[in-house]
């Protein structure tokens, strides 16, 4: 295919891989990717190597997909063996990271017993010389914060690793992002550029700007059948025309998951866009339904379902900011958002404390809501509850917060009384701690702890405690993984007994029980007030 006027297909999905891993926000920090590297997937790896048939016995049960089994798609062992070998060399630094990180614990351990710190410097190892600072907190107890920037800018961010592997339509059968690579190359056209790299939004800017496929190519470094492959992802086929701002009041659109786009006759603004592609076989919204300029993307925290890099990195040419949580401590625990994304090439990053408010567009505010819960009880301070002000109505986003202690928002009844909608998630159940935090934890917390300090959100009576001190007109309960397209992101598998579906229906017949209007967002939707 040559010439001009071809679009990149609505059904190509383009994928993030740092080492052919998928890339989510702890693969992209250099304080978390040496740990899930070492500690996760080349553990998963070494496992499956050593008994096959336990791993592919085990993702044969979908109950079981978000479990540490890995998918080898059919690659044979050798190539994995290879490809294990391969990740070891090319990602040493990475984790002789993780070793080093290991040692400074074990340093601090048995040395940091309330004496000064400064002698303690001189001890640490080389990789971590001039990136941290040593503290001891309000216990005593020995502590440590890193200088992101500065770690962005060390042999520990190897941007030579990432790359971004095209398909011609989405696979129904991904396996979960954290445990398997993709090394499979059937379908695939791979562009090996960095992901801020200013040529990807040219790549991505062509879904709805007509381009020269092959022109194209050579500017993105592809030669003979990659460039082949590359042209037959492109179509003549002109993408559909954005849908108009209203012209009055507030439209929502769902997305899913928990993504939300909100549209005023002046601003637009997306909160924490996960989104699905074209001919996935379900009714959806895609990339080329979004308007070609967005105001502002709002995030609430770093967890993978909530900020995804696939779909960050195809906004980023047509995003004026993005506004995220402050307040990292700078811990292997808790990487900033905000440091995350300059170095994914977003240019303006607004990141808000615990109340401060932005102003976005034409006229709208954005303000960050303290966040409990949901979090394992871990020292995590980078996460929020954006209250979004926009075209003269006020909606919050509750995202994954847990009302532990309802008199946090009590005391700022000037900031949340009169909510016009509230989104809030009701995972109530929640994976254990391990699951997501498992690799980066200095100590494992013995089995009983596991289980019972979980990534849970709210149930229905704390979502409709939050619904009533706000006096929230409408609610919403966001899908929370039901979308069989973001199974690979959520992991979540979810049937008519399940404790997340009944707690929906119990909060729906509160809020009806009350005349508030309350729904359970699936699919795609649209709402205006």
């Amino acid at each position: 295919m040559t010439g001009t006027g071809h679009y990149l297909a609505a059904s190509v999905s383009p994928q993030p891989l740092v080492h052919r891993w998928y890339a989510y926000p702890h693969l992209i920090s250099p304080l978390t990717a040496g740990f899930n590297l070492k500690h996760r997937q080349l553990a998963i790896l070494e496992s499956y190597l050593a008994d096959p048939a336990f791993h592919d016995e085990a993702i044969s049960n979908p109950s079981r997909i978000a479990g540490p089994f890995l998918d080898a798609q059919g690659v044979p062992e050798d190539k994995l063996r290879e490809f294990q070998e391969q990740a070891v060399r090319e990602c040493a630094p990475l984790l002789r990271f993780a070793d080093d990180v290991e040692e400074m614990r074990a340093l601090l351990r048995a040395e940091a017993d309330g004496r000064p710190l400064p002698s303690l410097y001189p001890r640490l190892p080389e990789s971590l010389r001039g990136l941290v600072e040593l503290t001891y907190d309000d216990f005593g107890q020995a502590s440590y914060r890193f200088f992101e920037p500065l770690l962005y800018r060390s042999e520990q961010y190897r941007r030579e690793l990432q790359r971004i592997s095209l398909r011609r339509a989405p696979d129904p059968a991904q396996p979960f992002i954290f445990n398997s690579p993709l090394l499979t190359d059937d379908d695939r056209v791979d562009v090996a550029l960095p992901f801020d790299s200013p040529l990807l939004d040219e790549l991505f800017q062509s879904r709805w700007e007509a381009v020269d496929p092959a022109a194209l190519a050579e500017r993105l470094g592809l030669t003979g059948s990659g460039a082949e492959r590359f042209a037959t992802l492109y179509s003549t086929d002109t993408p559909p025309a954005p849908v108009p701002k209203p012209e009055s009041g507030v439209r929502m659109r769902y997305l899913g998951h928990a993504g939300i786009l909100l549209e005023s006759a002046q601003d637009c603004v997306l909160l924490d866009p996960i989104l699905g592609y074209r001919d996935d076989g379900h009714q959806h919204l895609t990339l080329v339904d979004l308007p070609r300029h967005i105001d502002a993307i709002v995030l609430s925290h770093a967890h993978a379902d909530h900020v995804s890099i696939e779909t960050l990195l195809q906004l980023r040419h047509r995003t004026d900011v993005v506004v995220v949580p402050g307040g990292s401590a700078g811990t292997v625990l808790d990487p900033a958002l905000e440091a995350m994304l300059r170095a994914l090439g977003f240019q303006t990053v607004t990141a808000l404390g615990d109340l401060q408010s932005a102003r976005i567009g034409a006229a709208c505010t954005v303000t960050a809501i303290p966040f409990l819960g949901e979090h394992a009880d871990l020292a995590i301070r980078s996460k929020m509850v954006p209250l979004v002000e926009i075209g003269g109505r006020r909606f919050l986003f509750a995202t994954d917060t847990v009302v532990l202690e309802p008199e946090l928002h009590r005391r700022i009844p000037d900031l949340l009384e009169g909510v016009d909608a509230m989104f809030i998630g009701l995972e109530c159940v929640g994976a254990p701690m391990s699951w997501l935090y498992g690799p980066l934890l200095a100590a494992r917390p013995s089995r009983e702890n596991d289980r019972r300090r979980r990534l849970a959100g709210s149930d229905a009576t704390m979502a409709d405690t939050l619904a009533r001190l706000t006096g929230a007109r409408r609610v919403y309960v966001y899908a929370m993984g039901f979308e069989p397209w973001l199974r690979h992101l959520t992991g979540s598998v979810y049937d008519a007994d399940s404790e997340q579906v009944r707690q929906t229906g119990l909060l729906l017949e509160m809020c009806a029980g009350r005349g508030v209007p309350a729904e359970l967002l699936h699919g795609q939707g649209e709402r205006s007030w």
